[in-house]
């Protein structure tokens, strides 16, 4: 009897109504996106794999291995191998740092994607549970159109920052491009020679660039649907008043 009365008074009442409207149906689709969105981009686990071929004077011949794994949040400034691998350093082995990695704008992305992610679950609970909380109360309805446009934002900027990032995650995973093997010194020179024997598999991150372009797209579409049960839609789609005709005031 408390909790039917503490929902009675809060005005809590559950319905599948908005669901089937605009509103409800594109924002469950937007929470299904984003899960899909940050899911693609800490999928990844792959590793780097190269093999040096190393002959000395006497042209007797040794080769080492090294691999490198590629995983989120693909920091790749910090994974590294031990060098050098032909020659004896009389300091002792270093080690030698991948150049460039995707760390931030990958972490920004899977933050935009987690955030909609919660967002839309408050959102949905907001419409399924409160519906005429929300359809009467003005500044919820506004401040849920404010969000929105934010978020729209951080889908393009996030999404666009993480297109570069996986430009450039595969650019320096690809030790024959961005000159890894040159860093290399004597190592990878004749007689010497070092060739990438595994290369990362970006499937899933192409694919999560993809949602994160097409959650901005329904984001951005559904900026219409919150903006007509906005105050500011409503006043200006109401008709004009005629003016009175009352005899009295002739």
């Amino acid at each position: 009897m408390e909790s039917a009365k503490n929902a009675m008074m809060t005005g809590m009442k559950f319905s599948i109504e908005p669901l089937k409207e605009p509103l409800g149906f594109i924002k469950l689709l937007q929470f299904i996106l984003s899960i899909f969105a940050f899911a693609t981009t800490v999928s990844l686990d792959e590793r780097i794999s190269f093999h040096a071929v190393c002959r000395n004077e006497t042209y007797n011949i040794t080769t080492a291995t090294e691999s490198i794994q590629v995983a989120y949040p693909y920091d790749l400034h910090n994974e590294y191998f031990m060098w050098p691998l032909c020659t004896k350093s009389p300091t002792g082995p270093g080690q030698m740092r991948l150049l460039e990695g995707a760390k931030s704008s990958a972490e920004f992305y899977v933050f935009v994607g987690v955030f909609v992610f919660l967002y839309c679950l408050a959102a949905l609970a907001l419409y399924l549970l409160f519906d005429e909380l929300y359809r009467s109360n003005s500044n919820i309805v506004t401040a849920d159109f404010i969000i929105s446009v934010v978020l729209t934002l951080f889908w393009l900027i996030g999404s666009s920052a993480w297109a570069q990032g996986l430009v450039n995650l595969k650019y320096y995973t690809d030790f024959n491009k961005c000159g890894q093997f040159d860093m290399m010194g004597t190592d990878c020179k004749a007689p010497n020679q070092c060739v990438q024997t595994k290369f990362p598999n970006f499937a899933s991150l192409n694919v999560s660039v993809i949602f994160g372009f097409l959650n901005m797209m329904v984001w951005a579409g559904n900026l219409w649907f919150l903006y007509k049960e906005t105050p500011w839609f409503k006043v200006r789609s109401k008709p004009p008043q005629e003016p009175s005709t009352d005899p009295q005031r002739i």
